[in-house]
């Protein structure tokens, strides 16, 4: 669906749930437990974008932003999040995006909500072409792991399977499909490992890999940063030692 259909069809209401919606793991399950009204996708064109893409379901709403020039070796985009809230804005007055326990950056954190809101509370005041409005941005699904999300919809019936094939996580696609060498594909294992998704022993033994020669010195000098993450690492290594 087309940004101009949707903007038509709102009948100048923006009383909207808004996902922040990539495909990708986290944004996938929560579209199933938040149930949001629109799942906006923001095209940055970045290397993984045409993959992603392919996957959004028929009625996601896409807009265009290329920030792919910013992007840094590390895949992250600096004030990414402030730039696809300001655009979730036109569609809707709660914005929720797709972030977990293990995310570390500024720009999904409760004080960045807290101090974004009060901007745009500012911003959106009554004034000569906007009537007043407050808009919240959630991060309720903040307080759980990757593992504890999907276990979460796992619980209300949801099917790991479908989970599983239906979201895209991945830095670096190899013709369409995950490396299972970066860390979002690693992270997804780690969370559907846990869950008892039967991997082969082709990405077991590639997932392994990455964890002990990327991941695990990270943990040991304390750079890596995600407490309740590493015990879930642990635990993986564990079970497939």
């Amino acid at each position: 669906m087309g940004s101009e259909m949707c903007i038509r069809d709102r009948n100048d209401t923006y009383n909207k749930k808004v996902l922040l919606y990539s495909g990708g793991m986290d944004s996938w399950l929560i579209d199933k437990l938040w149930k949001p009204d629109i799942r906006l996708y923001v095209d940055m064109n970045t290397r993984y974008s045409k993959e992603e893409m392919k996957r959004l379901p028929d009625d996601t709403i896409i807009e265009r932003l290329d920030l792919s020039k910013w992007e840094r070796e590390d895949k992250i985009i600096p004030l990414r999040n402030m730039y696809l809230i300001g655009i979730a804005t036109n569609y809707g007055d709660e914005i929720c995006l797709g972030a977990t326990a293990g995310d570390r950056v500024l720009d999904k954190s409760p004080v960045f909500a807290e101090l974004y809101e009060d901007l745009l509370g500012y911003l959106y005041q009554k004034q000569h072409w906007t009537e007043k409005r407050t808009i919240k941005i959630n991060l309720d699904y903040k307080a759980y792991t990757k593992t504890e999300l999907l276990k979460q919809y796992i619980a209300q019936g949801g099917n790991i399977s479908e989970a599983f094939s239906s979201s895209f996580s991945c830095y670096a696609p190899v013709d369409g499909h995950e490396c299972w060498n970066c860390k979002p594909c690693f992270r997804k294992f780690i969370a559907f490992a846990l869950n008892g998704y039967p991997f082969s022993m082709d990405v077991i033994g590639r997932n392994i890999s990455y964890i002990k020669h990327e991941i695990l010195p990270l943990i040991e000098s304390g750079e890596y940063g995600r407490k309740r993450e590493e015990e879930e690492i642990r635990q993986v290594l564990t079970l497939y030692r």
